[in-house]
């Protein structure tokens, strides 16, 4: 029976026709635009008719060229007379579509990960927040990924009412302790774009400080966005001799075994809008050394489940891996409550079951959501 009502409430839904503008000037692999694909197929799933606006969804003449871009997005969302307009960032591209949206009666629903300044270490003009305050201002609705950047928004000026706080999922992948010896050296990871933002260089030099212990540096993620910063890094990195290894991108199965072989996650990005990465190293156990900002606090608790720092500070870094390295009872303590916590957070599935609830209501009178006609 309770098959039959869910069939018959799907059938009784009216589903929507939906523009997802997620364009950018490159092509880039990143958590955010993960995410975007994941709630563009979960929308698919519910029934709902998606055009995905993307890098690889338009004319290869148009890929990193703002003006004829904006002109392409802003006819083919009118063209798809679509319920609902998605938009996760694109603001080269928004420009023109922006200016008429007051007049196409499209509802919005605007997606924020985090604002481009805190990747930015020279910050950001008082005009371009006034900027971004516009294009966000067209949300009927503003998706959030934590408190942490909820909050940041609402200090562009721009309404609480209108945020809604549903954070990324994970998989709940299979967990397989490796069995290794006593003398095995204490793994630590660190996953990640290698970029300035994301700080593998103070993590690097901590490890400096460390030669005389036992442990092995994994640093997976792409070196290509930032080669500069990355070749900084080796540099670096070239006093540890064999104790590192940069493993560069990793499939999604050998980045689970990684966790799975791994003692320690340490994040020492200045900023994380969630913190992916923290959520899966949780679920694998593992005690997470990263940075005192962004939403990576919602996510470890300082002495708990792992160590929070300050960002740039090489001695503390170093202070808490020795502890970490040192003492394997602190290590089973702190992984059995990563492992606790790991069991709070939401998974893939739940993200996508929110954000379609979101994006329905966002919708207004468009559908119904799981109710029958009146």
């Amino acid at each position: 029976m309770a098959i039959l009502s869910l069939l018959k409430n799907f059938i009784e839904r009216d589903n929507l026709k939906i523009s997802f503008v997620m364009l950018g000037l490159k092509d880039h692999s990143t958590g955010g635009y993960y995410f975007n694909f994941k709630m563009a197929e979960a929308l698919s799933v519910a029934g709902h008719e998606v055009d995905v606006i993307h890098f690889n969804t338009i004319p290869e003449t148009l890929q990193g060229s703002r003006i004829p871009g904006s002109f392409h997005v802003l006819f083919r969302v009118l063209k798809n007379r679509p319920d609902l307009l998605v938009v996760s960032k694109s603001y080269s591209f928004m420009a023109f579509l922006r200016l008429l949206l007051p007049f196409t009666g499209i509802p919005v629903l605007y997606l924020v990960h985090h604002l481009e300044w805190h990747d930015r270490v020279e910050g950001v003009s008082g005009f371009r927040k006034k900027l971004v305050r516009w294009f966000l201002s067209s949300g009927k609705k503003i998706w959030v990924n934590s408190k942490s950047t909820s909050d940041d928004v609402v200090s562009l000026g721009l309404s609480e009412d209108r945020i809604c706080v549903i954070p990324p999922g994970f998989e709940r992948f299979s967990k397989q302790a490796e069995q290794r010896s006593e003398n095995s050296p204490v793994r630590i990871l660190c996953v990640g774009t290698v970029c300035s933002r994301k700080d593998q260089l103070t993590l690097v030099k901590a490890c400096n400080l460390l030669k005389d212990r036992n442990f092995h540096l994994d640093i997976l993620g792409d070196e290509k966005t930032d080669s500069a910063y990355s070749e900084s890094v080796r540099k670096e990195a070239y006093a540890l001799g064999d104790k590192v290894t940069f493993m560069g991108h990793l499939s999604t199965e050998e980045l689970y075994a990684k966790y799975n072989s791994s003692d320690i996650l340490a994040n020492l990005s200045h900023w994380e809008g969630y913190g992916i990465a923290v959520a899966e190293a949780l679920w694998a156990g593992l005690p997470v050394l990263a940075v005192d900002a962004g939403a990576v606090p919602e996510l470890v608790t300082h002495g708990e489940n792992g160590f929070l720092i300050t960002a740039g500070d090489v001695t503390n870094c170093a202070e808490h891996l020795k502890e970490l390295i040192d003492n394997k009872e602190l290590r089973y303590k702190m992984s059995e409550n990563a492992s606790v916590r790991s069991k709070d957070l939401f998974t893939w599935s739940d993200t996508g079951r929110e954000f379609v609830h979101l994006a329905e209501e966002t919708a207004s009178g468009k559908v119904r959501r799981n109710q029958p006609n009146q």
